[in-house]
């Protein structure tokens, strides 16, 4: 389960020698809880915190105040070990995922944990999952387009069998076609995997589609220091 409590996050904006400090509200007392196989979607306007969430609850950027526990444990308290086989977050350009000098076979086994045997079969058990054919261990990124990068994207957070899977806008670079594919993807790791999902978006209608509970954010104002 996850649970956050009065989450707070500030960003001070550096001005001119003659203006005053400003400082940005991203998030403001924000309180909500993720019970075991369920999807929330976080809905709101650009600038209403959507992403800054996805990535705090990643440990990707720190907040100023409030508390984060998953399964009644602090997420400061996990090991990066632990915390990468609890939380995997899929990101919104599918175009930066994956090192294009890199073949995606070395970018999936890199993400695989050591202790797993028979790393390549457990790979092409994820691929299989989204959708995507072995073949993709010779190739490089650059060969395959946006919907499939994500859907690869998808396959190595899954590596890790993580009990959180974060979304931070998945198709929003995508077409209609490729929308509604990773949009079943996920109703189908919600039902085979049993994995929590987080679902950042500005789409309200694949909100509603797809979740339990909808969080909707909003827009805070910018105050002189």
């Amino acid at each position: 389960m996850l649970k956050i409590t009065n989450l707070t996050k500030i960003y001070k904006i550096n001005s001119s020698f003659f203006e005053k400090q400003k400082k940005f509200v991203a998030l403001d007392n924000i309180s909500f809880e993720l019970k075991d196989n369920e999807v929330l979607s976080v809905i709101g306007e650009s600038g209403s915190g959507k992403s800054t969430l996805a990535k705090i609850i990643c440990r990707l950027i720190p907040f100023d105040f409030g508390n984060i526990e998953i399964n009644g444990k602090n997420i400061s308290d996990y090991s990066k070990i632990e915390f990468a086989n609890t939380v995997q977050m899929i990101f919104q350009n599918p175009y930066a995922s994956f090192n294009p000098k890199l073949k995606i076979g070395y970018s999936l086994l890199e993400a695989v944990d050591k202790n797993i045997k028979n790393k390549r079969d457990f790979i092409i058990e994820k691929l299989k999952l989204v959708g995507i054919e072995d073949d993709v261990f010779t190739k490089y990124p650059h060969q395959f387009s946006g919907g499939q990068r994500q859907r690869i994207a998808i396959s190595r957070a899954l590596l890790r069998e993580p009990k959180f899977l974060i979304a931070d806008e998945p198709f929003s670079s995508l077409d209609i076609i490729n929308q509604n594919i990773i949009m079943e993807i996920f109703e189908k790791i919600k039902k085979e995997k049993r994995t929590n999902l987080i679902f950042i978006t500005h789409d309200i209608s694949a909100a509603k589609k797809i979740s339990d509970k909808i969080l909707a954010l909003k827009y805070e104002k910018m105050y002189n220091v």
